[in-house]
């Protein structure tokens, strides 16, 4: 098996090239964890919708932009507000991520693919463990390609399209931040290091500059009029250094959702905080 999967990923790497990519350090990443919660209010940490992943599109729009969001969402506004004249060397990488250069702020609107995991199995689930009975059947899902999972975008995309033309100003940078939950949608690329390349090019609605994508748990890409589709990478640039350790079972984007939620005290569960087993192996 192993060797099957490795031999997939020579060819993915293979195909991947030509392909654009921005890439930060495992540094940048755990940093934007601990400033998100020393700089928001605990009320606004705790106001962010789990469900919906406003929390991963805070941690991940931290580490990338580097700009902590000067404003995010209690009371029907912009769900995240990035000052981008606060970052630093934002620049080199402004149309890729942002779609545009000549921006000073960029608005985030941030909306979760439906599904019937997190929709009815999850809660169902969760109200059965709470009374002390028995547990729903296995949820079942079918595996499918990547671009799969961005035609079941469209609608939400759309939706954030006109709370952006109506909650922002064309002067700002307009991003659209769509989590897709992977036990809604498990896609076959899981396994590829890159798949920017393997995705069919986006035609969003009007006065949207970039959209963003959340495979979660394992792959982050963007959108943008100027650049196409990007891979958002996290490694080491350091020499010889390795990944931080993080549980069995759970993705390294996930261990920073978890440092996330316990730097910031939400003791709410998220439903992209999870660990995968495999049945049979006696593995936890």
């Amino acid at each position: 098996m192993s060797d099957s999967i490795d031999d997939d990923i020579a060819r993915s790497l293979d195909a991947s090239v030509g392909t654009k990519a921005v890439a930060i350090s495992y540094d940048v990443m755990d940093a934007a964890t601990a400033v998100l919660a020393q700089h928001l209010p605990t009320e606004t940490l705790h106001a962010m919708k789990l469900a919906s992943g406003e929390h991963l599109a805070a941690m991940l729009a931290t580490a990338y932009l580097q700009a902590v969001p000067v404003a995010v969402d209690v009371d029907g506004g912009v769900d995240l507000t990035f000052d981008l004249k606060a970052s630093d060397g934002l620049h080199l990488r402004r149309k890729t991520l942002l779609g545009r250069d000549d921006a000073e702020f960029a608005d985030f609107e941030v909306k979760s693919i439906p599904g019937t995991f997190r929709e009815k199995y999850l809660p169902a689930t969760t109200r059965a463990m709470e009374r002390g009975e028995e547990q729903p059947p296995a949820h079942l899902a079918k595996a499918v390609p990547a671009n799969n999972v961005i035609e079941a975008s469209a609608a939400v995309i759309g939706k954030a399209a006109g709370q952006l033309r109506n909650k922002s100003s064309p002067d700002r940078a307009r991003v659209a931040f769509i989590v897709s939950h992977f036990l809604d949608r498990p896609y076959v690329e899981c396994f590829q290091p890159l798949i920017s390349q393997a995705l069919a090019p986006l035609d969003p609605p009007e006065g949207i500059d970039a959209v963003w994508m959340y495979f979660a748990p394992s792959h982050v890409l963007v959108w943008s009029a100027a650049s196409g589709w990007s891979d958002l990478l996290l490694g080491s640039f350091a020499e010889e250094q390795i990944g931080p350790e993080h549980a069995y079972g759970m993705e390294l984007l996930q261990h920073y959702e978890g440092l996330f939620l316990e730097r910031a005290g939400i003791g709410k569960p998220s439903p992209f905080f999870y660990e995968l087993t495999v049945s049979g192996t006696g593995e936890e």
